[in-house]
Parts: C-alpha cells; sequence; structure tokens
C-alpha cells in the first residue's frame, strides 16, 4: 500500500474509532443501553458495539438518526 494512502487509511480508522467513544460516552452518560440505544435508532446491540468500537463507516443519514436519538447536534458527536 502506498504512503500516503495508507496515511488515509490510518486517519479515516482513527476519526471513526474517535466517533465511536464519542457515541459510546453519550449513550452512557444517558444511562442507555446497548440494547435500547440500538431499538432507538432501529438496529441491535451487536451493531451499536461494532459501530461503538469503529467498525463502521457511517451514512451521513445514519449519522443523523444516531444524534437525534442522542438529542444532540452532528456537530456536537465530531467534535469531542
Amino acid at each position: 500500500m502506498h504512503y500516503t494512502t495508507y496515511s488515509c487509511f490510518m486517519q479515516s480508522n482513527e476519526r471513526r474509532i474517535r466517533l465511536g467513544v464519542a457515541i459510546r460516552e453519550e449513550r452512557v452518560r444517558q444511562h442507555l443501553s446497548q440494547e435500547k440505544f440500538a431499538y432507538m435508532i432501529g438496529s441491535d446491540q451487536s451493531y451499536v458495539s461494532r459501530l461503538e468500537r469503529g467498525e463502521y463507516n457511517l451514512k451521513f443519514d445514519h449519522l443523523c438518526e444516531i444524534a437525534d436519538a442522542l438529542n444532540l447536534d452532528v456537530s456536537e458527536l465530531l467534535n469531542r
């Protein structure tokens, strides 16, 4: 893999992990279980678990649904 491509991949992966951590921290702050949060976003617990570990590259629409479920603006999740 070319260095620039690898660098971009790592940055993208790190951003997904940071976003997952922000989602997890807010979910926990609001005393929501993964199961309850999954229900709120129309998904299942295993999806939330992988999401919080940064394993998904979210589409913007789904990111908006997640932010809405947490009563946040998307920018609040992205800027943590």
